[in-house]
């Protein structure tokens, strides 16, 4: 709009630089803008008396309308263009208010997710920590076991051996007792109450050597272990912490089959 004004301003050759110039202009019109005929019919007209009172009061009532109407254009363009800034610059506020608090609800809501991702990983953490604990303690059960495992393994294979070499031992007993016998029945019979006399001593003194140590009354049955002294009686064997003959510690015992 102000370039509309500046234009009719132009075109009808009004001056708003004050009487002075308006006069000086030729009333008011620019030469520019006529050609030959209608500058001679102005001139001819400002020659005449009558045109030029009436006239010159006209014309500068209308530059002063025109200039007050341009001056009011002016005004109104000025402060459209400054609404326009307003406007502008009012979005460009809300614009970036926007995008701040947009900004905070997104941080708002990545704490939240933050921090309950955090505690889901503290428990997951916490059940892994519980699990390994309860695979290390399993691991350790399990080797406690097979060591157990082994302590009675080779407990059995001792025991075993044990066993084996008290029946060798039983059966080479037997074997000298029979060939005791056998000698004994082998002498001569001018020896004959001589060998009995003798061979009740023997019999004496095996009966007192398979007597049992502790009550010196029924015959040992029990081999102590690990000594394998057969040394007491199924009833004593309870009571005996030790060996009655050396003194070894018990641990174990079996009963021998005679």
């Amino acid at each position: 709009m102000a370039i509309q004004a500046q234009l009719c301003s132009d075109n009808f050759g009004f001056s708003l630089g004050g009487p002075t110039n308006w006069m000086d202009s030729g009333y008011g019109f620019n030469e520019s803008c006529f050609n030959l005929p209608q500058r001679q019919n102005l001139l001819q007209k400002t020659q005449n008396p009558c045109f030029q009172d009436g006239g010159l009061i006209s014309v500068h009532k209308n530059d002063r309308d025109l200039g007050f109407s341009m001056s009011v254009l002016a005004q109104i363009e000025m402060q459209r263009l400054e609404v326009d800034r307003f406007i502008c610059l009012q979005n460009e506020r809300l614009k970036l208010a926007l995008q701040e608090q947009r900004k905070q609800q997104i941080l708002l809501l990545l704490r939240k997710f933050e921090a309950k991702a955090e505690y889901l990983l503290k428990q997951k953490d916490e059940e892994i920590s519980k699990a390994m604990n309860r695979t290390g303690e399993l691991e350790q059960f399990l080797r406690t076991i097979e060591i157990e495992g082994q302590n009675w393994q080779r407990l059995a294979n001792e025991n075993e051996a044990l066993v084996s070499s008290l029946n060798n031992s039983i059966e080479r007993l037997k074997e000298n007792q029979c060939s005791t016998n056998w000698v004994e029945d082998a002498e001569s019979c001018c020896d004959e109450e001589t060998g009995e006399n003798r061979g009740g001593e023997n019999e004496e003194q095996n009966a007192r050597k398979m007597l049992c140590k502790c009550c010196n009354s029924r015959n040992s049955c029990v081999v102590f272990l690990p000594c394998r002294h057969l040394c007491s009686c199924r009833s004593c064997q309870g009571f005996l912490i030790s060996c009655p003959v050396c003194g070894v510690v018990k641990k174990a015992s079996i009963e021998a089959v005679m």
